[in-house]
């Protein structure tokens, strides 16, 4: 069968996929076999080319990989063409042609693909991504959209250069994490961690990358490493007066790197001067929340509280400059 008609094919039976009850199908029969059937089947008519597009961007996803932990980031990617809903749809409200942005923690390239089609051929992202595999994928999509205005650099962030060791997640590919591997033990106990894996890589501090740069927006995920990251970018920081911030907020993993959840919220509010959003239905959903999509936060002690639970995790959206108090 051509590729085009593979691909139509596969996107079709995803759809019908994705609309099958998720909860309560085990008690009907017929659901019982359907589910697993479609899920298994639709993967058959997947373009050999392994490239379907993603929120606009083509993406490679390779969905047979070996890796267990890789297969299932891409098959996530292929099934939902979108990572983090609510905070996808207010990332595309916030860049603009001709911005800056800074992506923390790339990963394979999500948000920078999405960034890149933002700000356009006049603007620049720059994406950092330290774990080798993570940054082939990252440089790959780059290369098969053409975007030149993003510039990839396989390196850590962190609060000084140098080597770091990086300790490699067994059981997700985007939860690899710096200095020490707490995180990943805490996060997942029930799995052996005896032969623990871990390489060098080169760490980056962004106040010395980047001593003049105008930055717009900066998305940062680094398993737990946020204030190390902070620490190496403060000057950054300080000096953009209306700069957006996407932050992935996991208390678990910033004490496990021993870092203080608190002191975290606390600079951000304080010694940074932004205002603060929960994202809802992005992870953890309190029901403070609700149904709201966002949700604003004043202090670290209400922050706190929306993540009562050991793996409670938020993503943040955080403002600062002109209409502040406002989301958009």
């Amino acid at each position: 069968m051509p590729e085009r008609p593979r691909t139509l094919v596969y996107k079709s039976l995803s759809k019908l996929f994705l609309l099958l009850p998720k909860r309560g199908t085990r008690k009907v029969p017929v659901y019982r076999t359907l589910y697993p059937s479609l899920y298994e089947s639709m993967w058959s008519f997947w373009p050999p080319d392994n490239i379907l597009e993603v929120q606009g961007s083509k993406m490679l996803l390779e969905v047979f990989h070996q890796n267990p932990t890789l297969q299932n980031t891409f098959r996530a990617y292929a099934l939902f063409r979108i990572h983090e809903k609510n905070t996808t749809k207010l990332f595309r409200k916030v860049l603009r042609p001709g911005n800056t942005f800074l992506d923390l923690g790339a990963n394979v390239g999500y948000f920078s693909l999405l960034a890149a089609r933002l700000v356009g051929k006049t603007g620049k992202v720059f994406s950092f991504e330290p774990e080798p595999t993570n940054f082939r994928y990252l440089t790959e999509n780059l290369r098969i959209n053409g975007y030149e205005q993003v510039r990839p650099e396989q390196k850590a962030v962190s609060d000084s250069p140098g080597l770091v060791k990086l300790y490699i997640c067994p059981y997700d590919s985007g939860h690899h994490t710096i200095n020490q591997p707490e995180g990943i033990r805490s996060y997942r106990p029930e799995y052996d961690y005896r032969q623990e894996q871990f390489i060098e890589v080169e760490k980056v501090r962004l106040d010395d990358r980047f001593p003049d740069l105008r930055v717009d927006a900066i998305k940062m995920d680094v398993e737990g490493a946020e204030l190390l990251a902070l620490a190496g970018m403060d000057r950054l920081i300080r000096r953009q007066e209306n700069l957006r911030m996407f932050v992935e907020f996991f208390p678990l993993l910033i004490r496990d790197m021993g870092g203080s959840p608190e002191e975290f919220v606390r600079r951000l509010l304080e010694d940074y001067g932004f205002s603060a959003f929960v994202i809802g239905g992005d992870y953890s959903t309190p029901p403070e929340i609700g149904n709201r999509k966002y949700f604003r936060v004043k202090q670290a002690g209400d922050l706190l509280r929306l993540c009562q639970g050991k793996n409670d995790h938020l993503n943040l959206f955080l403002k600062k400059g002109r209409d502040q108090d406002r989301l958009s």
